[in-house]
């Protein structure tokens, strides 16, 4: 990320925001064979799982145990 970049500028976030707000899989804006992509698709993929976030590695479970 740049100098002043957030998370939520992230291929990563963009990528499961877009799955979330209904967006296609081919909307992605990055090209192809870029990091950028492959971060977009693969938290597209990710939003669309049905499991619990422990199941899917998205939290730490350790974490989300501690009071």
């Amino acid at each position: 990320m740049s100098d002043g970049a957030t998370a939520s500028d992230s291929p990563f976030i963009k990528g499961r925001n877009a799955r979330l707000y209904g967006k296609q899989r081919e909307s992605c804006p990055y090209a192809e064979g870029s990091e950028d992509r492959a971060a977009w698709i693969q938290a597209f993929d990710e939003a669309a799982d049905d499991r619990p976030e422990t199941e899917t590695g998205t939290i730490d479970p350790q974490a989300a145990a501690k009071p």
